[in-house]
Protein backbone atom coordinates (compact mmCIF):
# COMPACT_ATOMS: atom_id res chain seq x y z
CA UNK A 1 0.00 0.00 0.00
CA UNK A 2 2.80 2.42 0.98
CA UNK A 3 4.24 2.08 -2.61
CA UNK A 4 0.84 2.82 -4.45
CA UNK A 5 0.05 5.41 -2.06
CA UNK A 6 3.79 7.26 -2.77
CA UNK A 7 2.60 6.78 -6.67
CA UNK A 8 -0.45 8.28 -6.21
CA UNK A 9 0.80 11.11 -4.62
CA UNK A 10 4.26 11.86 -5.88
CA UNK A 11 4.73 10.71 -9.44
CA UNK A 12 3.77 12.12 -12.82
CA UNK A 13 1.88 8.71 -13.94
CA UNK A 14 -0.20 8.88 -10.56
CA UNK A 15 -1.22 12.40 -10.56
CA UNK A 16 -2.17 12.10 -14.48
CA UNK A 17 -3.87 8.55 -13.57
CA UNK A 18 -5.75 10.72 -10.51
CA UNK A 19 -6.99 13.39 -13.01
CA UNK A 20 -8.24 11.19 -15.67
CA UNK A 21 -11.31 9.84 -12.89
CA UNK A 22 -14.29 11.70 -11.17
CA UNK A 23 -12.91 14.34 -8.65
CA UNK A 24 -14.81 12.44 -5.41
CA UNK A 25 -12.88 9.68 -6.18
CA UNK A 26 -9.73 11.34 -6.55
CA UNK A 27 -10.04 13.16 -3.10
CA UNK A 28 -10.70 9.53 -1.50
CA UNK A 29 -7.77 8.28 -3.21
CA UNK A 30 -5.33 11.21 -1.96
CA UNK A 31 -7.06 11.62 1.29
CA UNK A 32 -6.24 7.24 1.89
CA UNK A 33 -2.83 7.90 0.52
CA UNK A 34 -2.20 10.71 3.03
CA UNK A 35 -3.43 8.07 5.84
CA UNK A 36 -1.42 5.30 4.16
CA UNK A 37 2.06 7.58 4.31
CA UNK A 38 1.20 8.62 7.98
CA UNK A 39 0.94 5.13 8.89
CA UNK A 40 4.20 5.00 7.50
CA UNK A 41 5.86 8.00 9.00
CA UNK A 42 4.40 6.67 12.38
CA UNK A 43 5.84 3.06 11.91
CA UNK A 44 9.33 4.54 10.43
CA UNK A 45 8.53 2.53 7.06
CA UNK A 46 8.69 5.73 4.80
CA UNK A 47 11.94 4.71 2.47
CA UNK A 48 11.14 6.97 -0.25
CA UNK A 49 10.96 10.28 2.58
CA UNK A 50 7.91 11.22 1.10
CA UNK A 51 6.87 14.93 2.72
CA UNK A 52 2.85 15.06 3.01
CA UNK A 53 2.49 18.13 4.29
CA UNK A 54 1.99 19.99 0.65
CA UNK A 55 -0.72 17.46 0.07
CA UNK A 56 -2.49 17.99 3.10
CA UNK A 57 -3.36 21.09 2.49
CA UNK A 58 -4.22 20.61 -1.38
CA UNK A 59 -6.92 17.56 -0.19
CA UNK A 60 -7.98 19.68 2.73
CA UNK A 61 -8.78 22.42 0.18
CA UNK A 62 -10.52 20.32 -2.56
CA UNK A 63 -12.49 18.40 0.31
CA UNK A 64 -13.57 21.67 1.85
CA UNK A 65 -14.95 22.92 -1.91
CA UNK A 66 -16.38 19.34 -2.50
CA UNK A 67 -20.36 19.20 -1.99
CA UNK A 68 -22.51 16.12 -1.66
CA UNK A 69 -19.59 14.01 0.02
CA UNK A 70 -20.90 11.55 2.54
CA UNK A 71 -18.61 11.72 5.78
CA UNK A 72 -17.26 14.80 4.82
CA UNK A 73 -16.94 16.92 8.29
CA UNK A 74 -15.18 13.33 9.28
CA UNK A 75 -12.60 13.50 6.52
CA UNK A 76 -11.74 17.25 7.19
CA UNK A 77 -10.97 16.19 10.87
CA UNK A 78 -8.81 13.45 10.41
CA UNK A 79 -6.74 15.86 7.77
CA UNK A 80 -6.98 18.95 10.27
CA UNK A 81 -5.30 16.36 12.78
CA UNK A 82 -3.08 15.65 10.57
CA UNK A 83 -1.96 19.40 9.91
CA UNK A 84 -1.48 20.09 13.59
CA UNK A 85 0.45 16.77 13.31
CA UNK A 86 3.14 17.94 10.45
CA UNK A 87 3.30 21.78 11.56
Amino acid sequence: LYQYAHFFLNTLGGRSYLLRREPKLRMLINYYSLLIIDLANEAKLNSYGLDIRPHLDFVFYDMNNQKGLMYRQRYLGRLSALQNKYQ
